[in-house]
């Protein structure tokens, strides 16, 4: 039996996207993959679970490139450290859009810009995690300008301040896009490297003249020191497993984009998510406290 590790509670994004591969692969392996939720402290309960796990192959992490960095830079009580787990595959990508009030006088991102500029930390943005504090300081780094961030308990109470006109920008995932259009919202940008084809009429910030791209991928972790061929092994079972015309319509039922990477490529991927985090973090340590 293998053993998946999600180091969040049931019910969340990363949480329903292990549960969908740990099925397409039982199916290929012939052998049961018990995901297992192992929740606190910011996720480091359920990596530490891991990271002291044996190296056979047989326990997996899920986790996202940026909880992965974030729980290790801001973290209490740390147990691990960052060499002490593996990549093996990467299955999405995804990334959060900045959005106004439907009655904002803004008709596109560098009208907000220039009315930032103007009048410094007087917009208001609904956030919801660490990430989000990340994406924000890069963004107020790349235009030069001030936001003052609203953080709430969850993504949920997040959205429902926002809709309710409590915040004059909000930071969601792409997936909530129809909900905030429906609203009569509009999205002013996309972090994403370039413009994703399920919400197409976004535009990146980049194409609008601000260099910030944070796309956020789930990925799967095992112990250092599994042996490079039981790697490979689990990393091609998770591509081919995946890579089914039914599985990519369950995907993109889900809303979200597939896009599958591993190896060298993906370790790199990783380090160079880890160590923009960690300068963002020591910019603003007061803002992670």
């Amino acid at each position: 039996m293998f053993n998946l590790i999600v180091p969040y509670s049931t019910g969340g994004g990363t949480d329903a996207l292990g549960r969908v591969i740990a099925a397409e692969l039982e199916k290929k392996w012939g052998k049961r993959v018990l995901v297992i939720n192992r929740p606190g402290a910011a996720s480091l309960i359920g990596t530490a679970e891991v990271a002291k796990a044996k190296n056979d192959g047989y326990t997996m992490l899920i986790t996202s490139n940026y909880d992965y960095s974030l729980s290790l830079l801001t973290g209490d009580n740390k147990q691990y450290k960052y060499e002490d787990l593996e990549c093996v595959a990467s299955i999405n990508t995804t990334a959060n859009m900045l959005v106004c009030q439907k009655n904002s006088p803004f008709k596109n991102l560098s009208e907000m810009v220039e009315y930032a500029k103007k009048n410094p930390g007087k917009l208001t943005v609904s956030i919801s995690g660490p990430t989000h504090i990340v994406e924000i300081a890069m963004f107020e780094k790349a235009a030069g300008i001030d936001l003052s961030p609203i953080m709430f308990s969850s993504g949920g109470n997040s959205l429902n301040s926002f809709l309710g006109g409590h915040t004059d920008l909000g930071l969601f995932d792409k997936k909530f896009y129809d909900q905030i259009t429906e609203k009569g919202c509009k999205a002013l940008c996309i972090f994403a490297n370039e413009r994703f084809s399920i919400v197409k009429d976004i535009p990146t910030a980049k194409e609008q003249g601000y260099n910030v791209s944070n796309e956020i991928y789930r990925l799967f972790m095992v112990p250092k020191g599994t042996p490079a061929k039981i790697i490979k092994y689990i990393a091609d079972s998770i591509k081919e497993a995946t890579s089914s015309q039914e599985f990519q319509k369950k995907f993109a039922s889900m809303g979200e984009v597939y896009q599958f990477n591993s190896g060298k490529e993906l370790q790199q991927r990783l380090k160079d998510d880890y160590s923009k985090v960690k300068q963002i973090v020591e910019q603003n340590s007061e803002a992670f406290k």
